[in-house]
C-alpha cells in the first residue's frame, strides 16, 4: 500500500480530523505525528495536503426540525416500568423509548433528521458537558435524553446543532 493510501486509511480512521481537514484548520505536520503511518513525518504531511485539496469543503446547513422538550421521564424498562400500550410512553418512530415518571429530560426533534443529525447533536452536547444517557433516531423524529437539570441547556445546543449541522 502505498504512503498516501495508508494516510487517507488512517485519516478515515479519524472522523474528527476528516471533519477537520475538510474545514481546512488542520496543521498537518501536527497531525502526521500522531498518525500510526510507516513513512517520514514530512511525507506524511504532505499527502495529508494532498487529500485535503481532494476533498470537499466543509459547508453547513440548516436542517428543518422542530426541538420539543419533554421532563419528568426515565428509561423504559430501566426506571420506568411501562407497556408499549401506556400513554406516558415516548415513541420515536414507532419504537418506545422512554417513559413518564423519571428525573430525566426527553429532547425530540422532529422534522429534517438522520443519523448524521444525531451524530452532530451527541458531539455538540459532549463538547459542552452535557451527559446523553441515551440517544436515537428513526422515522424523521429524534432524541436525546439528558439530567433533568440540564434540560434546557441541552434544548438550546441541539437547536444550535441542528441550525449549523455540517454537510
Amino acid at each position: 500500500m502505498s504512503l498516501a493510501a495508508e494516510t487517507r486509511d488512517a485519516v478515515r480512521a479519524r472522523p474528527h480530523l476528516l471533519y477537520a481537514l475538510r474545514a481546512g484548520v488542520v496543521n498537518y505536520a501536527a497531525a502526521a505525528k500522531t498518525l500510526e503511518v510507516e513513512g517520514d513525518a514530512d511525507a506524511v504531511a504532505t499527502a495529508l495536503r494532498r487529500f485535503a485539496d481532494d476533498l470537499p469543503p466543509l459547508e453547513t446547513e440548516a436542517r428543518d426540525a422542530t426541538v420539543r422538550m419533554r421532563s419528568g421521564v426515565g428509561l423504559a424498562g430501566a426506571d420506568v416500568d411501562a407497556d408499549e400500550d401506556d400513554e406516558r410512553v415516548l415513541t420515536v418512530g414507532g419504537v418506545s423509548v422512554v417513559a413518564a415518571g423519571g428525573d430525566l429530560t426527553a429532547l425530540v426533534a422532529t422534522g429534517d433528521v438522520d443519523v448524521r443529525a444525531l451524530s452532530v447533536v451527541c458531539d455538540r452536547l459532549g463538547a459542552e458537558n452535557v451527559v446523553v444517557d441515551a440517544a436515537g433516531v428513526a422515522d424523521g423524529e429524534l432524541v436525546v435524553v439528558v439530567p433533568q437539570r440540564q434540560g434546557a441547556n441541552a434544548l438550546r445546543h441541539v437547536e444550535s446543532a441542528l441550525e449549523s449541522l455540517s454537510v
